[in-house]
């Protein structure tokens, strides 16, 4: 399938970026580092913190400086090896595609952070009493949401074979 046939594919990725750094920079700029604003007490709010890490955090707080470049050419090669899925994706294949489309908007949000500033920015903190989901952001939940659809697309059994 040519480039040209997922423009709308394309259109909704970039929609994906635009939204993921939209709010990253919304948060940063409203919301000093470390802080927090409740949204539903007792369950949601946003904490602006930086993720030097990796997926929810691993590797962050080292002392380590190479460790944020090595996270960051393993993330632009996960990115590549999915774009060249994306491109082998036929126009029949949409849950597929839109799967893609997802993961690689997400992923290639959290990459100009990641080249830009030398970590993620993430703000959006969900938790009960003690217990926290690791902090993420529009990029992360648009990467889960793929991940979700590329399993329901094995499920169903309709990937694009190998």
């Amino acid at each position: 399938m040519h480039l040209k046939n997922k423009k709308p594919y394309l259109l909704l990725m970039l929609a994906i970026i635009l939204a993921d750094q939209v709010s990253k920079w919304q948060v940063t700029e409203l919301l000093p580092l470390e802080r927090t604003k409740d949204v539903i007490r007792g369950f949601f709010r946003l904490w602006h913190v930086r993720n030097s890490g990796a997926v929810w955090g691993f590797f962050s707080g080292h002392d380590n400086a190479l460790i944020p470049r090595i996270i960051t050419v393993l993330a632009i090669v996960a990115l590549l090896v999915v774009l060249y899925f994306f491109l082998r994706a036929g126009r029949e294949a949409r849950l597929e595609l839109f799967a893609y489309t997802f993961i690689l908007g997400g992923a290639l949000g959290n990459v100009i952070d990641r080249l830009r500033l030398g970590y993620v920015v993430d703000f959006l903190d969900v938790y009960v009493k003690s217990w926290h989901w690791p902090t993420f952001n529009v990029a992360d939940s648009c990467i889960s949401v793929g991940v979700l659809l590329l399993a329901a697309s094995l499920w169903r059994g309709s990937c694009t074979p190998s």
